[in-house]
């Protein structure tokens, strides 16, 4: 069994802040994305949690992957991206995505993705992606 305790992945906390108006539809679209690939979701995550923060508007995604290049690749499908571009226009301000390096893990995260304007994420919906 694999240890519960991780000291060496990365960790990404994408913070959505939904527009009201938009909440149904931006968790169909979520819901799609993640019931879609659960499966590969157990194989290729060393966990997953996706709930709602203090504010009843803010969805919160906690990822932690067992390779980065799971992660380039999943950004660079289509589908995957049209679905993120959709999320964002329901959006009432920016994605945020903050980075946690393992303790005892590589710091090469910070330099893949370096803090402010994401460039791995559409760049033409209504809010953008920004790298705390």
């Amino acid at each position: 069994m694999e240890s519960r305790i991780h000291t060496t992945p990365n960790l990404f906390i994408s913070r959505w802040t939904i527009d009201p108006a938009q909440r149904e539809r931006f968790l169909a679209i979520w819901d799609g994305l993640w019931r879609g690939h659960a499966d590969a979701i157990e194989v290729m995550t060393h966990f997953v949690y996706y709930g709602w923060s203090r504010d009843p508007n803010q969805f919160v995604a906690i990822e932690s992957y067992r390779d980065e290049s799971v992660v380039d690749e999943i950004r660079k499908n289509d589908a995957f991206r049209d679905a993120v571009r959709a999320m964002l226009n329901c959006s009432s301000a920016p994605m945020t995505m903050e980075l946690l390096s393992g303790m005892e893990g590589s710091r090469s995260i910070f330099d893949l993705y370096p803090a402010g304007p994401s460039t791995v994420h559409p760049d033409d919906a209504r809010v953008p992606v920004l790298f705390l």
